[in-house]
């Protein structure tokens, strides 16, 4: 029997088979969700979600950011700014590996893709075996939906990102550099987001305590830090090889 006056949940029941427009919808109010009540909706999420929908949420936040970079690569180029205030080396691999990002920036938000959807894949299988090594009872495949999820949060920055894309297009310089300064502070704070909700994802699904939960999460995004950090150095010092060799 149904209290009157009683709450009830936003979140809708789980669901069937679905055209890709209700499945869009209910991502979207799973979003406004986890940005009001984001501790509240992941416990319902994890109860009434499916995998797929996870996947989705996820293919669904490192794609539709490589949109926005794409339509931004239709911009024209423009070189490093101050070059001159920095020392020779690196003015001239800023220079150089500006115009390398240039010459492939249609092919690299595609990498970006691959390269994202494989860390938040992996990332979410090493909190797995950690939280089950901890002493958890959770399964991959649940885990895994609520890692989708806390991707999804990332898309609040889409806004500012297509502004960004649009003033790129423009060539407004200074606008461009005020909205990357504004986009970084948001994008910062999106990643300590999402790590919460890691965290209390874990805790809630593997029914472990929070600081085993941390624990868990703390570890994977210490490598796959690391891993990005390495993958960025790799593609500066590649670029600075090939836009070298010819004249050696």
């Amino acid at each position: 029997m149904q209290i009157s006056g009683a709450p009830t949940p936003t979140l809708p029941r789980k669901r069937g088979r679905e055209p890709l427009e209700c499945a869009a919808m209910f991502l979207w109010a799973d979003l406004v969700d986890l940005v009001r009540r984001p501790f509240t909706s992941l416990r319902v999420i994890d109860d009434r979600r499916r995998l797929r929908d996870g996947l989705l949420a996820l293919a669904l936040s490192v794609t539709l950011p490589a949109v926005t970079s794409e339509l931004a690569a239709l911009g024209p180029f423009r070189p490093p700014a101050n070059p001159g205030s920095l020392p020779s080396l690196t003015a001239q691999g800023a220079d150089i590996y500006a115009r390398w990002v240039y010459q492939h920036r249609f092919l690299l938000p595609v990498y970006g893709v691959l390269i994202s959807a494989i860390l938040w894949v992996a990332a979410a299988g090493l909190i797995h075996l950690i939280a089950r090594t901890l002493g958890g009872h959770g399964d991959y495949r649940g885990y895994l939906k609520l890692a989708g999820f806390a991707a999804l949060v990332g898309l609040v920055s889409l806004p500012l990102s297509l502004l960004d894309a649009w003033l790129k297009l423009q060539g407004n310089a200074q606008g461009e550099l005020a909205i990357g300064q504004l986009l970084g502070v948001l994008g910062l704070g999106v990643f300590l987001w999402q790590n919460a909700l890691l965290v209390f994802a874990a805790r809630t699904h593997y029914g472990i305590s929070t600081e085993r939960a941390i624990a868990a999460v703390i570890g994977p995004l210490g490598a796959v830090a690391v891993l990005a950090v390495a993958l960025v150095v790799l593609a500066v010092i590649l670029a600075i090889i090939a836009q070298q060799a010819p004249g050696s």
